[in-house]
């Protein structure tokens, strides 16, 4: 890579409003280097459209507003954020964030061709830091890390979804984020789990930080009030792609059971799926296989039992 090579910061914004300028202009602030700097905001159907005239100020800095008519959700709209982005590296964040000063040199230093770099996420009114996430199985959702893993580099399972940084040539080779994921949910740890298998690995930084407004419960609450059957579909979407026959059969089972009123139209969302071909894909593909990445990261399930093989 370049010394200076150009970041292209993808930034998914739904319903946003001037909160985004805000944003911009507080991580191109935090910039030491002389990096150039792109954002790519991508507006997901907002219900009033970004602007490409949000205020910015600063040099070296390149700002595109790219306008989804038709909402794609989280995945979706950074798949299509990144394949639009001109830099050689890609920042993968959220619209309501700051960067630390010097985010860009923590970067810089830290990145090769086959690293994804996991910042940490630091919450703006608690004390609060997440350094990556970890995999939950049967539920294939995450927890947090909220201590810095032990060794050097300190590799984790899952980058956060506010703070994930690779080179624009590996998001290539990996194939951006699941194209079978809905709005929202399961996206984030199935492109982890598939960098692991693909080769690549994962590093947390602790001072690549991201300062990350946290939804207060009420705020959750409504966020997800649509959203349960779409996070459903994709977490037993990404069980299907790598779990075990037993494994998968547990993972249907516990969401029965949690969501009663959800799972019939869920699996029958699932089956209408392409995941039997998607699976058969990575299998021929990926460098290892799910029970690889169990045994690396000595993965148990949610009740600290051994993984279904």
């Amino acid at each position: 890579m370049n010394l200076e090579p150009m970041i292209s910061i993808i930034l998914p914004a739904r319903n946003e409003g001037d909160r985004i300028a805000r944003t911009l202009q507080s991580i191109a602030d935090a910039r030491m280097t002389g990096c150039e700097l792109e954002f790519v905001v991508v507006d997901d159907a907002s219900d009033e459209p970004l602007t490409a005239d949000l205020p910015l100020s600063a040099p070296r800095t390149v700002l595109r507003v790219l306008r989804l008519e038709q909402q794609a959700g989280v995945p979706g709209a950074r798949n299509y954020g990144a394949r639009a982005a001109r830099g050689d590296i890609l920042f993968i964040t959220d619209a309501h964030v700051e960067f630390s000063r010097g985010w860009d040199v923590e970067v810089l230093r830290h990145l090769d061709d086959g690293r994804i770099l996991g910042a940490t996420i630091c919450d703006t009114v608690s004390s609060f830091r997440g350094y990556g996430c970890s995999l939950i199985v049967p539920f294939m959702g995450t927890q947090w890390n909220r201590e810095l893993p032990a060794g050097g580099p300190p590799h984790i399972q899952i980058a956060s979804a506010a703070g994930t940084v690779l080179p624009r040539a590996l998001f290539e080779k990996l194939g951006g984020y699941d194209a079978g994921m809905r709005l929202y949910g399961g996206a984030e740890p199935e492109f982890s789990v598939r960098a692991w298998l693909s080769g690549a690995e994962i590093v947390s930084v602790p001072g690549l930080q991201v300062l990350h407004r946290f939804k207060t419960k009420p705020e959750i609450e409504r966020f997800l009030l649509n959203l349960k059957p779409h996070m459903l579909h994709n977490n037993l979407r990404f069980g299907l792609l790598y779990l075990s026959e037993p494994a998968c059969l547990q993972m249907l089972r516990y969401y029965a059971v949690l969501y009663p009123e959800f799972i019939r139209e869920a699996v029958s969302q699932v089956e209408a799926g392409d995941f039997r071909e998607r699976r058969a894909l990575l299998e021929a593909e990926l460098v290892h296989d799910l029970a690889w990445f169990i045994r690396r990261f000595n993965v148990l399930d949610q009740s600290g039992a051994r993984i279904l093989e």
